[in-house]
């Protein structure tokens, strides 16, 4: 299978995934507006989230397809089939511990992580009673991780990629289906969720088996790599903590907040995420492989290159999806979850979070950029620095802005922290002494914010005419905006050429063909 069709077919089916997780979120707020449910169940759902970014993700994959896949090359499949089948062994041990210390300490642990919830009250029991049904599918995420991981060995990329679908395909479902005998659909949502996961586990398994892998328990005596394995997840885990921090502090101190903050941030977030995860995966295609190979060449031009590219292929879209977001936040809110029991009030109170968001979208973007290139120097402490900074000063703006801000306040001190950190990478860069920003690069980035600025000017005016379009709602809304957006982009692109702004593109396609 080529590099080609193996990046088709992951960027696929992740931008799948991120296209039915907007579905659902949109089906979530229609269903479950923005009350005590719909919090409760994000706020559970977050909480599962991060655990399984932190543990079952990026830490898990890095630490176990090195090993595996030397295994397999150095010693053969049945030498690579024991080591999994001991990892596999010791994680069933280890999660199933930690899962039933965790469910029995539940009640504990949500008194922590929703400290503002009164521990009395219904909202806080259907939290614990929420949280302890979806709370195993962190745990069936460290198989499926395992397992996904020896399909990608052995160049079987599809499944494991396609499966995700699964857990959103389950909630919606579950959202449709009602709450049958429960309080509310949300002890639908996360029944559904856990089954999601079980689901993943056994497809995956089976995948495995039918790839003659049969991986099942091993108690014999562990050696050095799978010592080496659970060193490495648990260094790994410490390492992107401090990011996952970040969000477990957002959402500790959005509980102190009336019902509906974490529902409107909850939302709002995810619109922000639906174009960094489009452009992400964009990103990792077009730049970061070439990026990380040049620095691993020492070709230090080469690589000076493909970062200035990298910086203005993300501003070029992250500056204008940041102004239509910021620019159209009321009637995008509107447009996207103004629907059932998500009311114009609720939209009202909702879209200046999305606002708030849009302006860190090219902090975001560029953070990745800086990132890359220390870690591709193989310097993770400067980035996990970093990662400190924007946990101190989130905390910080948190702060100074929530009490008067509310939602929108803890919005625009994770978009501020974010802008901290970039900033500090960028200052930081001096150290690897073949890195900097170039004059031309910066020139180039000033005529990007020009265009979005007549951009921004385009959807301002238009907005006049616009406005009455968008207080009545419906389609009539949709269609008025659509109109702006369209015009907009057009504005956009038409004074980009006179610009000569997008002339990068051609120097990006030169270099992706000479690879």
């Amino acid at each position: 299978m080529s590099l080609i069709k193996n990046v088709v077919t992951v960027g696929g089916w992740t931008l799948l995934y991120r296209v039915s997780s907007f579905i659902r979120d949109i089906a979530q707020s229609t269903i479950l507006g923005a009350g005590i449910f719909a919090d409760v169940f994000s706020l559970s759902f977050k909480l599962a989230n991060i655990l399984r970014k932190l543990f079952a993700e990026g830490a898990f994959n890095a630490s176990f397809l090195p090993i595996f896949a030397s295994t397999l090359k150095d010693k053969g499949p049945k030498e690579a089939q024991k080591i999994a089948s001991q990892i596999f062994t010791w994680l069933v041990i280890m999660v199933t511990c930690f899962m039933i210390v965790f469910l029995i300490c539940f009640r504990n642990i949500m008194h922590v992580y929703a400290a503002g919830i009164e521990p009395s009250s219904d909202k806080f029991n259907h939290l614990v009673a929420i949280g302890r049904i979806s709370s195993p599918y962190i745990a069936t995420s460290f198989l499926a991780a395992l397992f996904g991981g020896i399909l990608n060995t052995v160049n079987r990329f599809a499944m494991p990629a396609a499966i995700q679908l699964t857990l959103n395909i389950f909630i919606v479902i579950a959202l449709f289906i009602g709450a049958l005998s429960f309080p509310s659909v949300a002890y639908t949502m996360a029944w559904a969720t856990f089954l999601s996961g079980v689901i993943q586990v056994a497809v995956l398994w089976l995948s495995v088996g039918y790839c003659n892998f049969s991986i099942g328990f091993n108690f014999s005596r562990v050696g050095d790599e799978v010592k080496i394995f659970f060193k490495k997840l648990v260094s790994g885990a410490i390492g992107s903590g401090v990011w996952q921090l970040n969000v477990i502090i957002d959402f500790m101190i959005l509980s102190f907040l009336p019902t509906g903050a974490v529902s409107y941030f909850f939302y709002t977030d995810h619109v922000n995420q639906f174009p960094l995860g489009i452009l992400g995966i964009a990103f990792s295609t077009a730049l970061l492989p070439p990026l990380t190979k040049a620095i691993h060449a020492k070709n230090s031009v080469v690589a000076q290159k493909q970062m200035d590219l990298g910086l203005l292929f993300a501003f070029m879209f992250t500056f204008p999806a940041a102004v239509i977001l910021m620019s159209l936040n009321h009637p995008m809110t509107g447009a996207i979850y103004g629907h059932g029991k998500f009311t114009i009030e609720q939209v009202t109170a909702a879209a200046p979070a999305l606002a708030a968001f849009a302006l860190g979208l090219p902090a975001y973007m560029a953070t990745k950029v800086f990132s890359t290139v220390f870690f591709a120097h193989k310097n993770t402490k400067i980035p996990l620095n970093g990662g400190i900074v924007s946990l101190v000063t989130n905390l910080l703006f948190i702060v100074l802005l929530m009490p008067y801000m509310k939602h929108t306040g803890i919005a625009l001190a994770t978009t501020l922290s974010s802008w901290c950190n970039g900033i500090y990478l960028v200052f930081k860069l001096k150290e690897l002494g073949t890195m900097g920003i170039d004059r031309n690069v910066i020139t180039e980035c000033l005529k990007q914010l020009l265009i979005s600025a007549i951009m921004l000017a385009s959807i301002l005016a238009m907005n006049i005419y616009a406005d009455s379009y968008y207080t009545n709602g419906g389609i009539e809304r949709n269609i008025a905006l659509a109109i702006v957006c369209g015009i907009s982009i057009t504005v956009f692109v038409i004074a980009g050429k006179m610009l000569n702004v997008f002339s990068f593109l051609k120097e990006i396609k030169s270099m992706q063909t000479h690879e």
